[in-house]
């Protein structure tokens, strides 16, 4: 079980790879999209200039390069996350058992004559009899992937082939052959095993697809049946979650499955609330609020007014000679959660103190994607700061009702700030600044807070140190805010040298796995961790 919870966590992890690139890239669609518009070019006509245009045309082809190929993305990504040794060949693999994963499936299909052409809207109406309706619906189950004509699997496929292709790997890289075929041996059968064991799978799945397709729909269809209750409990559960590190594999079925909605576009079905909403805003389409209410706007107010909120209020209940150092310890997390939409370095501070400020948190988070659903608001993308706000509020439009957020982002401060301030002084939580203790090293460890300042070596040296050294750690990795680190003996974890590398927080899912939060620096951490971890090695 604690092998499977560990995995888990892994693959939640390796799929932040693609939506990295796709958040990005969305913001780049976003800003070309709006600068298109009709509307906004009748205020600025100089936007009309040919040339720019041409430019602004030639960032949107670039910018839907994840939207267009994500299931190879997904099928690349899991690998490159979840294994350990070899992961260039596992990356390799896995790309070659999708592609073949794909190959099985469409003979498969074209021995019981379902091709492009006999599955076409026209050749089911004039040819098959079918009306309209039965005829796009048909139609919609089928997709040219890579040139390769499949049933219409979206990021399932991708998944599918790359956690299939984590298992290929770890099976069969220590394959020994026939000295004769000893050229085929070891890392180089990996991809061979995967071609030929995805091309099967592929030739499966067109039995047993349409089955866990229909089953998916199904679900979806319930859960959109549910209305508001079930958006509120979208965000609810995100949030309840998020220590965990799971509630990424929460969002990307919403975003790319029929969890996140199903809607027939011309031609098109798409599924999945980000699919639907990127499509529209490539192709200047109105947005769909079924769609966006699984998205950014649902985390604005959260995000951009809430979690300020909860710093003031944690400001406020701090002792009075203490609170100029709590501002400039909330200062960097602040900047993160207002900009990016990264809630860590805030919400670790004080989840793990108070469950009642962490259930609390959760409620008014779903609050936070309901009442945005309940106006009708239509902001999407995935992170939910201020930056998505404006780009894909503002810049597209009043169609979006970005403007709601001017009158609800103070009410929701309010509400933050208020119901923070009474539980923080009712249930005498020990948040920031509220201990004479707090803080206590800058009078007494000034040397060192100049050397955790300066010095990288010292805060990898901390954190190596404080993991038990180097020989107790098995695997050093991270995700969007923390580092992920699995040891061999968690007694020898020594928390007070790990905070002497000043993190947002620690998180211990199971007893040999350890997260350490360190919000927007994980970057700068992580690599000043891995040339301090390097030098030890030479």
């Amino acid at each position: 079980m604690k092998e499977f919870k560990k995995n888990f966590q892994s693959f939640g992890k390796s799929l932040l790879f693609p939506i990295s690139l796709l958040s990005f890239m969305a913001i780049f669609l976003g800003l070309s999209a709006a600068l298109q518009n009709k509307s906004i070019i009748s205020i600025a006509p100089f936007l009309g200039n040919e040339f720019f245009q041409m430019i602004l045309t030639f960032i949107r082809r670039i910018s839907v390069l994840p939207f267009s190929y994500l299931p190879v993305l997904f099928a690349v990504s899991i690998p490159l996350g979840m294994v350990k040794r070899d992961k260039e060949v596992a990356v390799y693999s896995a790309l070659v058992g999708y592609i073949a994963m794909l190959l099985g499936m469409s003979f498969i299909l074209s021995i019981k004559g379902l091709t492009s052409e006999t599955t076409s809207v026209k050749h089911l109406t004039d040819i098959m009899g079918l009306s309209s309706d039965n005829a796009i619906l048909i139609n919609s189950l089928y997709t040219m992937e890579l040139g390769i004509f499949v049933y219409r699997m979206n990021v399932i496929g991708g998944i599918t082939a790359g956690l299939m292709g984590v298992w290929i790997h770890n099976k069969f890289r220590g394959t020994e052959l026939h000295p004769s075929l000893a050229f085929y041996s070891g890392r180089r059968f990996v991809p061979l095993a995967s071609a030929l064991i995805m091309s099967i799978l592929g030739a499966c799945l067109t039995s047993v697809w349409p089955f866990i397709s229909n089953i998916i729909m199904g679900m979806g269809g319930y859960i959109s049946r549910t209305g508001l209750l079930g958006v509120f409990l979208y965000g609810f559960t995100e949030k309840i979650i998020n220590p965990t590190g799971l509630h990424h594999i929460l969002n990307q079925v919403f975003r790319f499955t029929a969890l996140g909605g199903v809607e027939k576009i011309g031609d098109e079905n798409l599924v999945g609330a980000l699919n639907i909403y990127l499509y529209q805003l490539n192709n200047n389409l109105p947005f769909s609020t079924n769609a966006t209410q699984y998205l950014a706007q649902g985390k604005i107010l959260h995000m951009v007014f809430g979690m300020p909120a909860a710093v003031y209020a944690i400001y406020k209940c701090a002792l009075p000679e203490k609170r100029k150092k709590v501002l400039r310890f909330f200062i960097p997390g602040l900047t993160a959660v207002i900009l990016t939409g990264i809630t860590e370095p805030i919400e670790f501070t004080f989840i793990f103190i108070s469950p009642v400020l962490w259930l609390m948190n959760a409620v008014f988070a779903g609050l936070a994607f309901l009442v945005p659903a309940m106006f009708k608001a239509a902001i999407g993308n995935i992170q939910g700061g201020i930056i998505d706000w404006f780009v894909f509020g503002v810049l597209q439009g009043t169609q979006t009702k970005w403007f709601i957020y001017l009158f609800l982002g103070p009410l929701f401060f309010a509400l933050y700030y208020f119901s923070y301030i009474f539980v923080i002084k009712k249930f005498k939580v020990l948040t920031v600044g509220r201990q004479e203790t707090d803080f206590e090293e800058e009078i007494i460890g000034e040397e060192n807070i100049e050397k955790l300042e300066q010095e990288d070596e010292y805060i990898a040296q901390s954190i190596i140190e404080g993991l038990g050294g180097i020989d107790n750690i098995i695997d050093i990795d991270n995700c969007i805010s923390r580092l992920r680190i699995e040891v061999k003996e968690p007694e020898k974890i020594n928390r007070d040298l790990i905070n002497k590398s000043n993190p947002n927080g620690i998180v211990i899912p199971d007893p040999n796995t350890i997260h350490i939060v360190f919000g927007g620096r994980i970057t700068k951490i992580r690599n000043i961790v891995d040339d301090y971890v390097y030098s030890l090695k030479k």
